[in-house]
């Protein structure tokens, strides 16, 4: 039955390139659409693949000056064509390069690096000649290695924390008049984030504040505490019932990174920064 496969990146029809040239391209006009990058920006994805037998040997994606849209990525994996998956032969990205300096996301510009060996994945062939990629979760048996870097300047998560903020402040029947976001370090390891955002009500005026820290353990897990949502003015605590029931049931929760992530990709070390950028690291082995 054809159906649509959001988990396939569709690289045109049969039969497989043969050239690394056309390898690049198609794959480059797969990433624009799959990633939801903005057409202004769309001239800037570079992408450079080479090909040793079914395994793709070396790909390297640069999104500088790239604007990528998270909704339009949504919207386009659920609208991929319909797909009928006759055959599957499993391969591996045996060297993968990304990076951009920066890409900007949802209005924030993030410096991003990644290099990781050995990505299994599988080439797909569909029922009706259709060629594409499908993502495989790496297991014990063929785990990945790698690094990961993203840096962000702390002024374009204020920048963006302040569209979120808005847009949740009109949910609530609120007008967001100002937002001033507080990051510093935490621990060892881990950031602090206050936000004092001043809200608006017809004549009404408050300030809400809201905190939370985040810290990362020697055995990679992530404690989140401080969580809380408040305002001193009852009538807009009470706007903020729901919310803050929301919000503060996350206070001290941790999250084992470890557990969450596949077999395959084994967790070494993970680092957060704080400074004019807030910096995460991460390596797997």
């Amino acid at each position: 039955m054809n159906t649509p496969n959001p988990d396939i990146l569709p690289l045109g029809h049969l039969p497989r390139p043969s050239s690394d040239d056309e390898l690049a391209d198609r794959l480059r006009t797969a990433l624009i659409a799959a990633a939801g990058v903005d057409a202004d920006s769309a001239q800037h994805v570079r992408v450079v693949a080479s090909s040793a037998g079914s395994d793709v040997a070396t790909l390297h994606v640069d999104l500088t000056g790239v604007t990528v849209s998270p909704r339009e990525a949504r919207a386009a994996r659920s609208s991929a064509a319909p797909f009928a998956v006759a055959t599957r032969d499993r391969a591996a990205v045996r060297s993968l390069r990304v990076e951009a300096h920066p890409v900007t996301v949802v209005g924030a510009a993030a410096d991003v690096q990644l290099d990781v060996a050995d990505v299994p994945f599988e080439w797909v062939e569909g029922a009706g000649g259709e060629l594409g990629l499908a993502a495989v979760e790496p297991d014990a048996a063929h785990p990945v290695s790698g690094s990961a870097r993203v840096a962000l300047p702390v002024s374009q998560i204020e920048a963006a924390a302040e569209r979120v903020a808005a847009q949740l402040a009109a949910a609530q029947g609120l007008r967001l008049a100002k937002l001033d976001l507080r990051l510093s370090p935490a621990g060892a390891n881990g950031v602090a984030v206050v936000v004092d955002a001043q809200v608006k009500k017809s004549l009404l005026s408050a300030t809400v504040e809201a905190t939370m820290t985040a810290e990362v353990d020697d055995a990679l897990g992530v404690t989140l505490h401080d969580v809380a949502v408040s305002s001193r003015n009852p009538v807009v605590a009470a706007l903020l019932v729901a919310a803050r029931s929301r919000v503060e049931r996350f206070d001290g929760r941790r999250f084992d990174l470890v557990a969450e992530l596949p077999a395959g990709i084994r967790l070494a070390d993970v680092q957060v920064t704080v400074g004019d950028e807030v910096v995460l690291t991460a390596r797997a082995q």
